[in-house]
């Protein structure tokens, strides 16, 4: 069978675009290397503008829902932000990507889990995919939703324009006396780790723990990780297993993002916030998008070229801004936090921009207004 779109990879970024697609009565193929539901080293943190993305349902895969949010400097002097209403809904991202995989299969589309391919390659005519099966599929249209170290991006003459940075993260069992401690709030920490921070999310029965860091040239990262735990308290549990990720953090920076037949999403394209790190919901937003330009291509509408202005127009800017701001705390986090005890409108600015109720552009025009660091950073 030939199909209209073939989708590799099936996190929030190809689910999305799959069911949008399948929606629309095109035949379309879901490729996924890992059979589902399957582990995703994340801290599964959805802010307001994710929630927007998402369709009715995802309320029954909340775990936690965040008022307060405490930051600290090198896992002292913390500074508490609270809310009326939660900022953040905290959910498992197996049983989140699960769930929107399910969608996309309800739609129409046909999920081939547990697949991986090992090439693809594309024509003036179409698409064809290769499996490490020996299989060879093929389509109209390809879309590389395959994250950070994606295949198709390797394959065909894309320019992302983004820089790759590391995260550790495990989940951390507790007894439920530890963990309600923890209930209704989320704790990060920066300057202890190079170009990045840690975080402690509460979850179902587990806490989950992490930190990045926006370079790769940061060594040891496991050593920055126990530093963190220990600094806050918390104690590891023997033989717990930690799992590591590449951050493909965006720059803010024009990029390529469509060839003649595909087009690149989510963590595949690098759209990742360069500042907080987080990605699912310009996974869930570059799905949409693709899935719309795709389907004015098959329509003779308008080629692929359409999806990368799109990005480039509605995803790019805030990320640039987002880019700036952390140039200038990972660099100086001493002096942010300083600045930041003295003003705690600073730190609620950028709650609010972080999960969802303001904009990365705002928060840098008040930061220049009022302070020379972020003005020399211009």
């Amino acid at each position: 069978m030939k199909y209209d779109v073939i989708i590799c990879g099936a996190g929030p970024a190809g689910s999305t675009c799959g069911r949008m697609l399948a929606r629309r009565g095109l035949k379309v193929l879901l490729l996924d290397k890992a059979r589902f539901p399957r582990y995703k080293p994340c801290g599964g943190g959805l802010t307001g503008k994710a929630l927007r993305e998402l369709e009715p349902g995802w309320e029954k895969l909340k775990e936690d829902s965040t008022r307060e949010v405490i930051f600290y400097h090198r896992q002292e002097k913390p500074i508490s932000i609270t809310y009326q209403q939660p900022v953040i809904q905290m959910v498992s991202r197996e049983k989140l990507d699960a769930w929107l995989l399910e969608q996309a299969a309800a739609a129409g589309a046909t999920v081939r889990d547990g697949y991986k391919v090992t090439a693809v390659a594309e024509t003036a005519t179409g698409v064809t995919v290769s499996g490490e099966d020996g299989s060879i599929i093929q389509g109209d249209f390809l879309v590389g939703a395959d994250g950070a170290r994606s295949l198709v991006r390797k394959s065909l003459p894309f320019n992302t324009g983004t820089a790759a940075g590391v995260t550790l993260e495990c989940e951390i069992p507790v007894d439920e006396g530890v963990l309600a401690a923890y209930r209704g709030r989320v704790h990060l920490s920066y300057g202890g780790i190079p170009a990045g921070y840690g975080w402690i999310f509460p979850k179902g029965d587990h806490l989950s723990v992490g930190i990045g860091s926006f370079t790769r040239q940061v060594k040891g990262l496991q050593r920055y990780f126990y530093d963190f735990c220990r600094g806050l308290g918390l104690k590891i549990p023997e033989g717990i297993r930690c799992r590591g990720a590449v951050i493909p953090a965006a720059s803010g920076k024009a990029g390529t993002l469509h060839t003649g037949r595909t087009v690149l999403a989510g963590d595949a394209a690098g759209l990742v916030d360069p500042f907080s790190g987080e990605g699912i919901y310009y996974a869930l937003r570059s799905g949409r998008l693709a899935a719309e330009a795709i389907s004015a291509a098959l329509a003779g509408q308008e080629g692929l070229e359409n999806y990368t202005r799109k990005i480039h127009a509605e995803i790019m800017p805030p990320l640039g801004y987002a880019w700036r701001i952390a140039r200038v705390v990972y660099a100086l986090t001493p002096v942010v936090h300083r600045l930041v005890t003295a003003n705690p409108e600073v730190a609620r600015r950028l709650v609010d921009v972080l999960f969802g109720g303001d904009t990365y552009e705002d928060l840098w025009q008040y930061l220049v207004k009022r302070y020379a660091i972020f003005r020399l950073a211009r």
